[in-house]
């Protein structure tokens, strides 16, 4: 598993991941490990994934044709573009849809979150998303970093800060979580100031 946050606060949005990987028992710590990141940035959006390595390896290979639909913009535009993806990932992919008989809906096998101009975002596996205001984490030391991000927020004051908190709570007591963290940050569309013509 691994623990993906996302945090924004004073105009910036962030998303962060730790480095460690897992096969059962056995650790992978990023200085044995090349390709370590649970992060990928499609456009003007970072997404972060927690589960299967592979599904940052089939996203960033759908992703790469540019003439497919990816609109990161809202939960909306989100849920319309994993729609568009899931035939293709089926198809292309050979994507398990249907792991559990008792699923409403065939599942996409993406879960993570996003941050982007727009905003901090968790994908869930029946293409749906939610948004957040200040924060939110996924994977095996989601509470760990929920809480420390909690117990902190009003506290620091960046965003990055935050996500560090969070993701170094998860690190010292969630077994599947470890340093070092890849973190990355994005200017917010709603912290920009407008522009004031100026006086001839």
């Amino acid at each position: 598993m691994s623990t993906i946050v996302v945090t924004q606060k004073n105009g910036v949005a962030c998303v962060g991941a730790d480095t460690l990987s897992c096969l059962g028992s056995l650790r992978q710590k990023a200085q044995h490990v090349v390709n370590k990141t649970k992060i990928t940035k499609i456009g003007d959006t970072f997404i972060g994934l927690t589960g299967t390595s592979a599904s940052l390896v089939v996203m960033n290979s759908y992703f790469a044709n540019p003439e497919r639909p990816r609109n990161f913009s809202s939960c909306e535009a989100i849920f319309e573009t994993f729609r568009h993806a899931h035939a293709w990932l089926k198809a292309e992919y050979f994507m398990a849809s249907m792991p559990d008989k008792g699923e409403e809906y065939e599942t996409t096998q993406f879960y993570g979150l996003a941050a982007n101009p727009h905003g901090i975002f968790a994908l869930y596996s029946y293409r749906s998303a939610q948004q957040f205001h200040k924060f939110w984490a996924a994977g095996s030391g989601r509470d760990y970093a929920l809480g420390a991000m909690q117990a902190a927020y009003d506290k620091c004051k960046t965003a990055e800060e935050i996500a560090r908190i969070g993701l170094e709570a998860a690190a010292e007591f969630d077994s599947a979580t470890a340093a070092p963290f890849e973190v990355h940050t994005v200017p917010l569309l709603s912290a920009a100031k407008p522009k004031t013509s100026r006086k001839k």
